[in-house]
């Protein structure tokens, strides 16, 4: 089947680039850019006319100028007498579009006040190319407007809108009502019976919402012209002189609706779950950026938390290293079973995502709705073709719930932004409005008491002399040469009969840590069921939406004691061992991440510097690179750097293998030494390495705690053994029950 091409033609404009863009990440086409004012054809009409004929539409693009003036449209106002005798379909945008108005009897005039930048709510006919779109503010760019002598009713002019008298075949599509000044605008319309549209302002722009479906809908309404020709049925098409053209709309509106809400003070996030919990028949998911004295525990990566708010029936989907099975669910029913290897369920999950793909939510905010959940340390070995642990069922090594609805909180700007992805939501979202502006009492000023803990039991945990004994076993092998470093760890395990959201806020109260995270998971049979609290400081992989991904690994650590400051820990992280610890982890990365198909620029920004939290001082180094979404994804990245390089050690598949003979092939980490985060539909993601994390399967009835450290050669089997203690120490306070 030959793909599709779309001509661009290119009026010099400084946002060509994410035009095309636009098309090409929305639509199954190839795309050609030529200039208006390229010699080959504005020379030779034939050779123009020849060159649209192997073209299925084309697009006229913005630029300076004026449409009346011919060196300034060049090949654009050779276009329209052309494609009105083929039927060429076509979409003018700014210049392109008012080049269209004037060819079809409209004026074009100079603006009272320019609109450069501006963002404005446009008034739109609901139908046609703006099928689904919903609310639009649009970016403007313009001095110039056009005028059709289109007249209405000032009761009447969101209802129904008709062609002219001056103008009979231009039939209106939006308005710009909000400027008093310049009067009504004309923001887009077409030609009632060819297939020829336009726009006045920029659905390109990054503030400007629903850019990706208007150009949806405007390739169906192409293809289906171009089909009306192909088949001979060559009837015009009939307006509906109201809101324009009906248009059957057959895939999801994919639209973020959303509403951002100011607070004088920073919101108290486990307040709002508080009564969430109680009110609402979803469990909400949480993650937490913590706080103390409403100030972030970490300025570069704690600004936002993310309150997702799953319906019982949402989409999951699952797979597991025993049995490699792939599952998908939906209205809590099994709806796909597929047997697959985890680079194709990896893949599976890019698959799930691209149905809710969108770019039309709040841009500052990085969570718009998405996958929410993990991806185990055994899902991790499956990647580097190291088999998992023999013993125990066949739990779900990845795990992700579509949150659709979700409140994500800055704490920066005290701003609460209500979301919902959900097709026609309104309702739901006006109400969560309401909700928040009704209980501003749940604040950071207005604490909640939280009962004492019950007293935990431990049922078992790491002995002194076995784990100094391992890490001689590791400095052995790494004296002979098999691996540079190993991430040796072990686990405790802890019976509390406490529920899992008081331990949670016992935990981010006494370890507030950038990484926060609390939810349930629970499969539709019930056989499956999932707690995890989590208060990580270390960022494993997060990607921006415009494709910069970050790691953060952590090596080094220093507990903080009576007399231990600041200046003493950099003191001790700056020996010869920790920093060798950090060194191999960020060489690990840099391998990882330079393997990546498409990524480019990978750098270190910040090598080895200490960072201060709760409890420890810790030694962090910051590796960059750039997506070119052209090729990978973030998906890519996330699964070319499993299992996370703090937690293996160098080299990673060799590490891996001796660690798992070292900590028994027997004892799978499960979710400890994984990532834990979200992808989101607008195409990012953020995930935080599984450390300082308890997780509890209801089958087993107690809370699993990891931790371990990084032995190397010049490592001192009792300071490892203290620092793996130092580092479980805030969740065994939690889970053991001491006073807070």
């Amino acid at each position: 089947m030959t793909t599709a091409r779309i001509l661009y033609l290119d009026a010099y404009d400084s946002f060509s680039n994410n035009i095309i863009n636009l098309l090409k990440e929305n639509l199954p086409v190839t795309i050609e850019s030529i200039k208006i004012d390229d010699a080959r054809f504005v020379f030779n009409d034939d050779a123009f006319q020849n060159l649209l004929n192997k073209f299925d539409a084309v697009v006229a693009g913005p630029g300076p100028g004026h449409p009346a003036n011919a060196d300034d449209i060049g090949l654009i106002g050779k276009l329209w007498p052309l494609v009105e005798y083929t039927r060429l379909p076509v979409l003018g945008i700014c210049l392109g579009f008012q080049s269209l108005m004037l060819h079809l009897g409209a004026t074009v005039e100079t603006l009272k006040e320019p609109r450069h930048g501006l963002v404005r709510r446009l008034t739109h006919s609901q139908g046609d190319i703006f099928q689904a779109v919903g609310d639009l503010d649009a970016t403007q760019y313009h001095s110039l407007h056009v005028t059709a002598g289109h007249e209405f009713d000032k009761d009447d002019r969101k209802r129904r809108w008709r062609p002219s008298r001056q103008c009979k075949h231009i039939l209106p599509l939006a308005w710009d009502f909000s400027d008093s000044k310049n009067g009504p605008v004309l923001m887009a319309a077409r030609h009632c019976h060819l297939p020829l549209w336009g726009v006045q302002y920029h659905p390109e722009s990054v503030c400007s919402l629903g850019g990706s479906q208007l150009v949806r809908n405007w390739w169906r309404a192409v293809c289906s012209d171009n089909l009306r020709l192909e088949t001979g049925l060559k009837a015009p098409m009939t307006p509906d002189h109201g809101w324009g053209l009906s248009m059957e709309c057959t895939t999801p509106c994919n639209t973020v609706q959303w509403k951002a809400i100011r607070f004088c003070e920073n919101l108290d996030v486990t307040a709002i779950i508080d009564t969430l919990r109680a009110s609402q028949s979803c469990k909400p998911f949480l993650l937490e950026s913590g706080t103390r004295d409403s100030i972030s525990v970490n300025s570069e990566t704690g600004r936002y938390s993310i309150i997702g708010l799953p319906q019982k029936s949402a989409m999951q989907v699952r797979w597991s290293a025993r049995d490699s099975l792939f599952i998908v669910e939906e209205q809590s029913n099994v709806v796909s079973t597929k047997q697959m290897g985890i680079h194709d369920g990896l893949r599976e999950l890019q698959v799930v995502l691209d149905k809710y793909k969108t770019k039309n939510g709040s841009p500052g905010v990085p969570f718009w709705g998405g996958l929410i959940g993990y991806i185990s340390y055994e899902a991790g070995l499956a990647t580097i073709n190291v088999p998992p642990a023999a013993a125990g069922p066949a739990r779900p090594d990845i795990w992700f719930v579509m949150v659709e609805r979700s409140v994500v909180i800055d704490h920066v700007s005290h701003t609460a932004y209500v979301q919902s992805i959900r097709l026609g939501d309104g309702i739901w979202l006006s109400n969560m409005e309401t909700w928040l502006l009704n209980h501003q009492g749940a604040n950071a000023s207005a604490r909640v008491d939280v009962e004492k803990l019950t007293q935990g039991r431990l049922v078992s945990g790491p002995q002194r002399q076995q784990y100094c004994t391992n890490v001689k076993t590791c400095q052995d092998l790494l004296r002979a040469g098999e691996s540079y470093e190993l991430c040796l760890t072990d686990q405790t395990l802890i019976k509390n009969p406490i529920d899992a959201w008081t331990l949670y806020r016992h935990l981010r109260t006494s370890n507030p840590a950038p990484f926060g995270a609390y939810f349930q998971l629970v499969d539709s049979s019930g056989k499956h069921g999932l707690e995890v609290l989590s208060s990580s400081p270390e960022r494993f992989l997060s990607w921006s939406r415009s494709g910069q991904c970050q790691f953060r690994p952590i090596k080094g650590t220093v507990k903080k004691t009576a007399g231990m400051t600041r200046a003493c820990a950099e003191e001790i992280l700056s020996s010869e061992k920790e920093r060798a610890e950090n060194l191999m982890i960020v060489d690990l990365i840099r391998h990882d991440l330079n393997g990546v198909e498409g990524i480019q620029n990978v750098h270190v920004s910040k090598l080895m510097q200490v960072e201060e939290y709760s409890t420890v001082f810790q030694l962090v180094s910051v590796i960059q690179g750039d997506l070119d979404f052209s090729t990978p994804s973030g998906l890519s990245a996330l699964a070319a750097s499993l299992p996370p390089g703090s937690m293996t050690g160098a080299p990673k598949k060799r590490s891996c293998e001796i660690l798992k003979e070292i900590e028994g092939v027997d004892r799978p980490r499960g979710l400890y030494s994984g990532v834990l985060g979200y992808l989101d539909v607008g195409g990012g993601g953020d995930f935080s390495v599984v450390i300082r994390t308890a997780f509890r399967w209801e089958d087993e009835g107690f809370w699993r705690v990891g931790a371990g450290g990084a032995v190397t050669a010049l490592s001192d089997p009792v300071a490892e053994w203290e620092e793996m203690v130092a580092k479980r120490e805030s969740l065994m306070d939690v889970l053991l029950g001491s006073e807070l």
